[in-house]
């Protein structure tokens, strides 16, 4: 499959904002860091919801900071990228990556729990690394979902 059709699949649809990380350039996990915490704000984090007729594959949090997931099979057709986010002060910003799929960036506000959810509809199924890269100040809940 060519990678521009792995892509435009990747970016079908957007309920609401999408996000993702990346590895090294040498294809090696980046470590995990951050650690598990409480918001600093009044603001409580919730787990994603799993879908009907999906599993969850990989999952996170609530923590802080960038944060290896591990590897996740994608199966070919639909599956959900879901975080859920919130900055300390003013705006964060989280990146989340499924290294052979796509990486995806959204904004963290401060004042509500951000609700991301992404679907990815590939033509076949794929093998990568999840992960999740952001700075202290972010706190984040994230799961991938498959079929059932």
């Amino acid at each position: 499959m060519n990678l521009s059709r792995v892509a435009a699949s990747a970016a079908i649809v957007t309920a609401i904002a999408v996000t993702a990380t990346a590895c090294t350039s040498s294809g090696q996990p980046i470590p995990r860091t951050g650690t598990p915490s409480a918001p600093a704000s009044a603001v409580v984090l919730s787990p994603p919801e799993i879908r009907p007729g999906y599993r969850q594959i990989a999952s996170g949090g609530p923590r802080r900071g960038a944060w290896d997931l591990g590897p996740v099979q994608l199966a070919k057709g639909v599956s959900w990228v879901n975080v859920n986010c919130v900055a300390d002060a003013g705006a964060g910003r989280i990146t989340l990556v499924v290294d052979t799929v796509g990486e995806f960036t959204v904004d963290c506000p401060s004042t509500e729990a951000r609700i991301n959810v992404n679907q990815l509809d590939l033509a076949e199924g794929r093998r990568g690394r999840f992960h999740i890269e952001t700075t202290d100040n972010v706190q984040w809940i994230a799961s991938i979902q498959v079929p059932k």
